[in-house]
């Protein structure tokens, strides 16, 4: 018996793959560890809220049409991420965070 073999095209390819990316996130969210380990390197939460969250509070506020909410935090009050938005803006805006930061 011969194998079957499909010929796929790359933009096909990628296409699809764009689009599974896009539906897997959506409706999903995230505490700050969620995040830290899916989108910023594993940096430490309190790395994490120095250095991405608060410097960005204005703009990433869910109140403010952003993707965090509660980006100030405080006693007892946790963060909650929007996944697909969350990692949208990270792409977008990768190069405006301190990687470097201690």
């Amino acid at each position: 018996m011969e194998a079957l073999q499909v010929s796929i095209s790359q933009a096909y390819l990628d296409s699809f793959i764009e689009q599974q990316f896009e539906t897997a996130l959506e409706g999903v969210t995230w505490d700050i560890n969620d995040f830290r380990k899916r989108c910023c390197f594993n940096k430490s939460a309190e790395w994490v809220r120095r250095n991405v969250i608060l410097p960005f509070a204005d703009e990433i506020d869910y109140d403010k049409g952003g993707w965090c909410i509660n980006p100030h935090g405080g006693r007892g009050k946790k963060q909650m991420i929007f996944a697909k938005s969350a990692s949208e803006w990270m792409e977008a805006n990768k190069l405006r965070i301190n990687w470097q930061a201690k």
